[in-house]
């Protein structure tokens, strides 16, 4: 097997700083509302061209034992751009993926890194692929996978497929817990019976350009219920996060299980993350920060 010198990327996660859940659609999808922005934490990819006959997707990392090789969003995307594109379809490759984002977190590793490909494909090869076809492939890998397309934060509504940037700069200090316990995106859906109105959008801008920290009065998660009765840990982590009163604000990021906690100060986020590790030792933590 020849292979061509790599390249090496990066694929960053994000995180829900409010998702309210509107109603439940007739084609199963749900109408949502929400606010992404992107966060420090990424994936490590490398990916290179092979003479071998077929494309490998490899993963490696602490959380590599929750994916697969052979059925993955990164394979399945690759494999219809090579249909839809004539100069890459008998091009081959090899990707290795190291699994710094947890899976199952509400992190949107899995899609992060499928569209992570799909860019560096398209530029690579210079690939001339029409707004049909590019909207064929983003609803492969997964209806709200437009949100990154850019770093910039996102207001997300329809069921995940109408994005609008959002043009403030949101910048805040994370605390990310994952219980190592992942959830299933379709199965908190499922569950799920909370719904809300929808918020005007324009009145959210007008807040987050003043201070971001006011949309925490009222930014929920609708999913957060549904989420707790498939993971009682996601309910005590949040419940204890709570006990200690020195985070700024905790959410559960999609539907979970990783939840955050945002702080004003570094020096606190430290101590929390100290509280959280002392009491919970198997738990995953990260500090993090927004990037837009």
């Amino acid at each position: 097997m020849v292979l061509i010198k790599k390249t090496y990327l990066r694929s960053p996660a994000k995180i829900n700083l409010f998702l309210r859940v509107i109603k439940k659609m007739s084609n199963s999808y749900h109408e949502i509302q929400s606010l992404v922005s992107h966060i420090n934490l990424y994936d490590e990819i490398s990916i290179q061209e092979t003479n071998s006959k077929k494309t490998i997707v490899k993963f490696r990392g602490a959380f590599a034992k929750f994916t697969s090789d052979k059925n993955n969003s990164i394979l399945s995307t690759i494999t219809l751009l090579k249909k839809l594109c004539k100069n890459i379809r008998y091009k081959n490759f090899v990707v290795t993926v190291k699994k710094n984002i947890p899976v199952g977190s509400g992190l949107g590793g899995g899609t992060s890194n499928a569209v992570t490909i799909f860019q560096y494909l398209i530029k690579k090869f210079d690939l001339k692929i029409d707004k049909k076809n590019i909207n064929k492939v983003y609803q492969l890998i997964g209806a709200d996978s437009k949100i990154f397309n850019n770093s910039n934060s996102k207001f997300v509504s329809g069921n995940g497929d109408i994005i609008q940037d959002c043009k403030s700069k949101i910048k805040l200090n994370l605390l990310l817990i994952f219980p190592n316990q992942p959830n299933f995106t379709r199965n908190v859906y499922q569950n799920n019976k909370k719904f809300s109105k929808k918020l005007n959008i324009n009145y959210l801008k007008k807040i987050i350009n003043k201070n971001i920290f006011s949309i925490f009065d009222f930014a929920n998660n609708d999913l957060i219920d549904a989420a707790i009765k498939l993971n009682p840990a996601i309910n005590k982590l949040m419940t204890y996060l709570q006990s200690q009163n020195i985070c700024d604000f905790i959410q559960m990021s999609g539907s979970g299980s990783c939840c955050f906690a945002v702080f004003k100060s570094k020096k606190i986020l430290l101590k929390c993350q100290k509280l959280v590790k002392t009491k919970y030792r198997s738990y995953w933590t990260a500090v993090a920060k927004t990037i837009t």
